[in-house]
Formats: structure tokens, sequence, C-alpha cells
């Protein structure tokens, strides 16, 4: 069954803007190369919204880490935000069931989709940070991007993004 799945991608000065389209699998690997093409010098980074990804499964999720860990081994801050409610439950799911690090420390693997713009920044100047500490705690919301300034974007309008956060929220309402 061949499942509905685009991305679209915009340019914005240094920032690749991302929007996943439908249903992330097994099929979506050629848009996402796309997306790799797309990471040329003068990109410093990667904003996706996940607002229109209503699917994701194992392979697609594999498929965003590795476009992730992608745009950071090239100094290029990837971040993603406005998750969807099935797509975030796999990625906790994934970071449940991860087994814990050789001090018994549960690790996040999908930490480096979670992360906040300056979050995303740190770790793209310091690749040997991503994705190695453990699932990151709670604030009880999202981290609000309150200017262009505060979150390093160029967005159509001026605009800053509607909502930039760890994608934690529904996990923690989840196990409250």
């Amino acid at each position: 069954m061949h499942s509905a799945f685009e991305i679209h991608i915009r340019h914005y000065g240094a920032t690749l803007h991302v929007t996943p389209v439908g249903e992330l699998d097994v099929d979506g690997d050629q848009a996402l190369n796309d997306v790799r093409t797309a990471l040329h010098h003068g990109v410093a980074v990667v904003a996706c919204d996940m607002r229109r990804l209503t699917f994701l499964d194992l392979t697609g999720l594999h498929y965003l880490l590795d476009l992730a860990r992608n745009a950071q081994s090239r100094g290029i801050a990837f971040f993603a935000y406005n998750w969807q409610h099935q797509p975030q439950r796999l990625l906790d799911r994934a970071d449940d069931l991860a087994p814990p690090d050789g001090q018994g420390r549960r690790t996040a693997p999908t930490r480096i989709l979670r992360r906040t713009l300056r979050q995303a920044a740190a770790s793209a100047a310091d690749p040997a940070r991503a994705g190695t500490s453990e699932r990151p705690e709670t604030t009880g919301g999202c981290a609000a991007a309150g200017s262009d300034a505060d979150t390093g974007m160029a967005r159509p309008g001026g605009n800053a993004p509607e909502r930039v956060g760890t994608g934690h929220d529904q996990y923690a309402a989840d196990r409250r």
C-alpha cells in the first residue's frame, strides 16, 4: 500500500523550513533525500514544522533521526515543532523502550527531534553533546517564541513560530 507523503521545502535566508505532509513511512525516504540535498553551504538552521505529519512509523522515525543527525554533523541546527498526537506518542514509546546506558540511566534516542532551537544550536556547535543525555524534564508547557530574535529564524512576514517546544507536553499529560 502506497501512502501519501510529501515534504514542502522553503529557504528563508540561512533557514531551511521543512514541512512534512501526510504519513511518513518506508515510502518517505526519497522526499527526505530531497531535504538532505537542500542542506547546502549557507544553511544554518533546519526548522521542521510537524503540524501536517499525520502518521509516523518506525521506519519514518529512523529517516527523521538520520536527517537530524546528518544536519547536526554538518554544524546545522535541527529542530522540529508542532508534533501531532500519533507521531508524538511514537517518540515517547521509542524513548520508553530504550535500554539504559552503562550507568543505569535511560537514554532518549529521539532527543534530537525534541529540542528547542537554542538547544539545537548549542548541539550543532558541539555535536558530541547530541542525543547522549537523558530525556529532558518537562517544564509544564512549550517555550513560546517571542520574536524572530528569540528564535533566530527568518519567517515570512517577520512572524515568529506559533509554538516551539521540546515535544514533551503530551508526554507529561499522559503520565499524570
